[in-house]
């Protein structure tokens, strides 16, 4: 495994399903210059999602392979669909980049913050189940898909008490100005966020 170094940063971003927490970790991570790392994933892709820039999409078998290489340093199975974290991609972006970010669910945040201690960083992006709602009808999402997103609701509001920090997504230009402001004193670079 990678050694980490004291100025290593990886920032997780989690938070309800819904509640916009990738929106702000994108918002955020360009704004700082962070690097994304992707997840992998056996769920066949959605239409609006890019293969390599929203997940890693793979076969059943490519996954299991993998997980038999010991590539993941993280893997979750929810509903039947396999997901993981490739170590090989934590160590390389930090070795480039000294500073990563990552969007995971609870659980994942919790396992990863297992591995990497006080090196990893946890935001917690949440908002209200009607707004949750609302923007998943806007989205064309089927009530029963809806119901679905939200059964994890309680739990992931829950472990923001875990988390270093939270903030409640509102109006998203400005939860992501505050959240950059957060994020840049553990950085050390004395930059401006710019988040119009």
């Amino acid at each position: 495994m990678y050694q980490l170094q004291d100025y290593d940063r990886i920032f997780v971003f989690t938070g309800p399903y819904g509640a916009g927490r990738k929106t702000i970790a994108d918002m955020v991570g360009e704004t700082l210059g962070l690097q994304r790392v992707i997840p992998y994933t056996t769920r066949p892709r959605r239409s609006a999602e890019v293969d390599g820039q929203d997940y890693h999409f793979i076969s059943e078998s490519e996954f299991c392979r993998m997980h038999e290489n010991n590539e993941f340093i993280e893997t979750l199975n929810l509903d039947g669909v396999q997901h993981g974290i490739r170590e090989r991609d934590i160590e390389q972006y930090l070795q480039q980049n000294g500073s990563i970010y990552l969007i995971l669910n609870h659980r994942g945040a919790e396992l990863l913050k297992n591995v990497y201690g006080s090196n990893l960083i946890r935001i917690c992006i949440h908002t209200d189940e009607d707004t949750i709602r609302t923007r998943q009808r806007k989205r064309g999402y089927a009530e029963d898909v809806i119901a679905r997103h939200l059964l994890d609701y309680p739990k992931a509001m829950a472990y923001r008490e875990n988390c270093e920090h939270s903030f409640a997504n509102t109006v998203p230009s400005h939860t992501a100005f505050a959240v950059a402001e957060t994020l840049e004193q553990y950085l050390n670079r004395n930059l401006v966020p710019d988040i119009q």
